[in-house]
């Protein structure tokens, strides 16, 4: 989809934020809002595949957009959020996600999301443009212990955004590659104590948008310094933080909440009936199905005249371990085939529902070639 541009008009929202501390640092992290808000899903219609329709709900997105998470611990001094063709009420959300080593299993660490910290200000967001919104949220990231230490809980912190009411479209980009995460209703301060201890239910869990959202972190001095990959915490002090594009790549992955299994060519010659595709298992141990269709399952809910149950060209199982390589075989089915035989190429969609090892469904577009 070609990525449209339009000029943001920043209007800005005196809160009353915090006087600047004497020798503090301030660094900008989050989304380019300089995208189109271009996604028309709202609270109101619920999503597929829950279609919980509400009167509020909750979203932000990760990997492989831009991060939301904290880049060091600090104080969010100012968050800007960009609308789309209908303005409304919303508000900012301080989340968090825990990390731990796993006890004999080092490699494997356990990841929990998504715990309600602090609820931000409620402001409106103007239509078709940028809103800044002045604030004093607390946000904490902390360091990625050591693989011996199986006890500490290293904590997260992340931007969300709840939009709070119905028949306003989530501030967001669809890119068709960003894991966006949704919660149907949003939780308030009524229904859901911050900070909360048990994690929220994830209503639902497409792929393909980004959130038109970024924001100013203030730090003190002598604060953590800013992690090299975003959304991480630097490694504790004498440990080793991996090689790059291993280990911390991989420690990314399990605090982030998305699907942690990649295919590794866009490419697929298939052979007779036979499709074998590589995957690669990059966090955690993965499993689950795998579907090639003629349409992820989420664009239903975004486009209106798309069909509402994609064509289905084959389906298989995957299990792998975390870090590695291995291929599964697709029959396809011989509607596939025949649009094989005529075409010579096919652009599918490997719709991806994990029963292990990944929180988000994926969808991941597939050219299938004779």
């Amino acid at each position: 989809m070609p990525r449209a541009w339009i000029a943001a008009t920043v209007i800005s929202l005196a809160l009353g934020a915090a006087a600047p501390v004497a020798g503090a640092s301030r660094t900008s992290f989050g989304a380019d809002l300089s995208a189109e808000a271009n996604d028309p899903a709202i609270c109101g219609e619920g999503f597929f595949p829950s279609f919980l329709a509400s009167q509020s709900c909750t979203w932000f997105s990760a990997a492989p957009g831009a991060s939301f998470y904290a880049p060091a611990s600090g104080t969010v001094t100012a968050v800007r959020v960009k609308a789309g063709r209908v303005g409304g009420q919303m508000q900012v959300v301080v989340m968090r996600s825990l990390y731990e080593n796993k006890a004999g299993d080092p490699e494997h660490p356990f990841f929990s999301c998504c715990f309600v910290e602090t609820y931000g200000p409620v402001f409106e967001a103007k239509a078709n443009a940028v809103t800044t919104v002045a604030s004093t949220l607390a946000m904490v990231e902390e360091p990625t212990p050591p693989q011996s230490d199986v006890t500490t809980k290293a904590a997260g912190d992340f931007l969300a955004i709840s939009v709070l009411a119905p028949n306003v479209p989530i501030p967001a980009f669809i890119d068709e590659r960003s894991k966006d995460v949704g919660f149907y209703p949003s939780p308030t301060p009524k229904s859901t104590v911050a900070p909360t201890s048990a994690a929220l239910g994830v209503s639902a869990s497409p792929e393909g948008a980004e959130m038109l959202m970024n924001a100013d972190l203030e730090t003190r001095p002598g604060a953590a310094p800013t992690s090299s990959v975003p959304g991480v915490a630097p490694p504790a002090k004498g440990t080793d933080g991996g090689a790059p594009g291993v280990a911390a790549n991989q420690f990314a992955l399990a605090r982030r909440p998305a699907a942690a299994l990649a295919l590794v060519k866009a490419a697929i010659t298939v052979h007779g009936a036979l499709a074998t595709i590589a995957l690669q298992c990059l966090a955690l141990d993965c499993a689950g199905t795998l579907s090639l269709q003629s349409a992820r399952p989420a664009l239903a809910a975004r486009h209106r005249h798309a069909p509402a149950k994609p064509v289905s060209y084959g389906t298989t199982r995957f299990s792998l371990k975390a870090g590695t390589t291995g291929k599964v075989t697709v029959k396809l089915s011989a509607k596939a085939r025949r649009l094989l035989r005529h075409r010579r190429r096919l652009v599918v969609w490997a719709n991806i529902r994990f029963s292990m090892g990944g929180v988000a469904p994926s969808s991941v577009r597939l050219t299938l070639r004779r």
